[in-house]
């Protein structure tokens, strides 16, 4: 919205938008996932193109980046009225010819760039439903909304054609309407329903009784696979010279309802279409010409195995699981928990080289201590609104107490990752001694209480929590049984445990924690155990470290009976928007 004009005094800008995908790094080489269509005369562009990205894995960063540019049709050869008259898979094509591809790739397309932004899809995610938004460089700013694509949905593609027949003329002095219509998809909030527009009709230009151009709509992209989602219909009136087209009216349906309402007979007659509406008034009717729905070989197959096990279960009904994204899209917050070993077993923290040592200025260098809670804390913060984070120390002695599970900084919670960071270090400044032994247990308690709670608090207002606890040591658990006893116990609680070693300690006494049968030892299984100094990178340390918690999430809450809520609606004025990326970054979009 909001975009600078810079076609020039007397005209006007024809927004078009690229994305690209940069992968687990911002400055990997990008490559084009898709672009979409140009919106003619209008600084305000709401696209219709859903572009589809993959590679997205919780634990992992995932850059997407897209550019806004100013279309001219001048370079192509044609005229902006004929092209704006166009479908939004015609216009579609107009930016994604090979030609035009070729030079996306080298960085040579012949139009103006308005501006860039880049997202991480993870920090996307984690914002209240699922919305984003940075301003651009030269001006405006650009909101995206993600969306994970079911992966029990229908995949397949629908033939659909629509024609209009007596509507409505809301054109002046003796002037016809020129009508098209926007396809729009429902999403579900607790608070009402935001339409998300998926498609665009061609113009028909000067004509009340309009027969579209059929196309061929993506099951995925237009419906999310589901056949039974609610969609609008409302056709316009296309004013090319401003780009505020004029309503003429409007009606709901399904796909599904669109394939049962289809005219097989070829009669124009309106009992065979859909009354258009508006407030409240009929001004015309839409028929369905063409709406063959073409499931794709894997799809007719899901559905022939589902009819069959609904005619054996018939009455049985079975609850969709739904994934990890799910719950992400519907509210539920990721907390981050910290203990942090203090025993003996990571020797003198003042000598060079031992797990506690810290590096003294002018050095920035972070131990391995700092650098698994920043890579970690860094990914989970962005699922966790109010970043606030406990941070425990166990092994240490306070007067002449060995302390298993004590509080790190001033307060109960710190503020966000470098909260964490401040916190850790200030221990050193305190009367503790590193002591014996190395007990898990307490501190596994303290963090089932405290996810219980958190959950307790999230539901109160409608919401769901998760916690993951993360325990940094450099030291084998003393007390094998016990702590697979508070394991289990804790496993009937919202949470997770992941425990890194740290140093070059032999960890194999460790191994108990990956080996948890919750049918023969009861209880889920919620820890992961990984050796810091077997990972290069922090990507490849916290995917292994968090590559678990989806399935373990999802388990918690759907083997209870708790379904993700509904996603949250957001308005466009509710969303933060981020400061533009820097000039270079624009500069080296491509």
């Amino acid at each position: 919205t909001g975009l600078k004009n810079i076609a020039g005094y007397f005209n006007k800008s024809d927004p078009f938008a690229v994305v690209t995908v940069r992968g687990d790094n911002p400055d990997n080489n990008p490559s084009i996932a898709g672009q979409t269509e140009v919106v003619y005369n209008n600084l305000d562009p709401r696209w219709a193109t859903l572009v589809t990205v993959e590679g997205y894995k919780f634990g992992v960063p995932f850059y997407v980046e897209v550019g806004v540019f100013d279309f001219q049709a001048t370079k192509i050869g044609k005229s902006e009225k004929e092209l704006a008259q166009k479908d939004v898979d015609e216009g579609r094509l107009i930016t994604m010819s090979e030609s035009t591809r070729n030079l996306l790739r080298t960085g040579k397309l012949p139009y103006k760039l308005m501006g860039t932004a880049l997202f991480e899809v993870g920090e996307v995610l984690g914002q209240r439903g699922n919305h984003a938004s940075k301003k651009l460089q030269n001006g405006g700013q650009v909101f995206v909304h993600i969306e994970r694509c079911r992966s029990d949905g229908a995949h397949g593609s629908m033939d659909f054609q629509l024609r209009g027949l007596k509507l409505a003329n809301v054109q002046k002095f003796g002037r016809k309407s020129s009508p098209f219509f926007e396809l729009y998809r429902k999403v579900e909030s607790p608070t009402g329903a935001v339409w998300k527009s998926v498609y665009r009709s061609n113009v028909v230009r000067s004509d009340l009784s309009p027969q579209w151009k059929p196309t061929r709509l993506s099951l995925e992209q237009v419906c999310n696979g589901d056949l039974d989602r609610s969609m609008k219909v409302i056709v316009y009136d296309h004013r090319r010279a401003t780009g505020n087209h004029r309503i003429i009216g409007e009606f709901e349906t399904t796909m599904q309802g669109f394939s049962e309402s289809k005219n097989n007979r070829g009669d124009i007659y309106e009992e065979y279409g859909f009354t258009l509406t508006k407030n409240g008034s009929p001004v015309g009717h839409v028929l369905v010409l063409q709406a063959n729905v073409m499931l794709s070989e894997a799809s007719q197959a899901r559905l022939t195995q589902m009819q069959t096990k609904s005619q054996r279960d018939a009455h049985v009904a079975a609850a969709r699981r739904p994934d990890f994204v799910d719950y992400l899209s519907g509210g539920c917050e990721i907390s981050l928990a910290v203990a942090i070993d203090f025993t003996a077993s990571n020797g003198n923290p003042r000598k060079e080289g031992t797990p506690h040592y810290f590096h003294p200025p002018p050095s920035k260098e972070f131990n391995d201590y700092q650098k698994a809670m920043y890579a970690v804390g860094s990914i989970l913060a962005k699922y966790d609104s109010d970043q606030l984070f406990p941070v425990w120390g166990f092994g240490a002695k306070y007067n002449n107490v060995v302390r298993h599970c004590f509080q790190c900084g001033d307060e109960a919670e710190v503020q966000g990752v470098e909260g964490m960071m401040d916190a850790y270090k200030g221990v050193f400044n305190s009367t503790l001694r590193m002591s014996f032994p190395t007990v898990f247990t307490e501190v596994i308690r303290t963090s089932a209480d405290y996810a219980e709670v958190s959950q307790a608090d999230a539901e109160e207002e409608g919401k769901l929590s998760y916690t993951i606890l993360m325990i940094l040591t450099a030291g084998n658990v003393e007390d094998v049984q016990a702590t697979k006893d508070e394991l289990i116990a804790a496993s009937d609680t919202p949470l997770s445990i992941v425990i890194v070693g740290i140093g070059d300690r032999d960890f194999t006494a460790m191994e108990f924690l990956d080996d948890h049968n919750p049918k023969k030892d009861g209880g889920r299984d919620i820890t992961k155990f990984v050796k810091f100094s077997d990972f290069r990178s922090y990507n490849k340390l916290t995917e292994a470290v968090l590559d678990e918690i989806p399935d373990q999430l999802v388990d918690y809450f759907f083997e209870r009976g708790i379904m993700p809520p509904k996603q949250v609606q957001v308005e466009q004025s509710d969303v933060k928007v981020l400061e533009a990326d820097d000039d270079e970054r624009t500069m080296n979009f491509l």
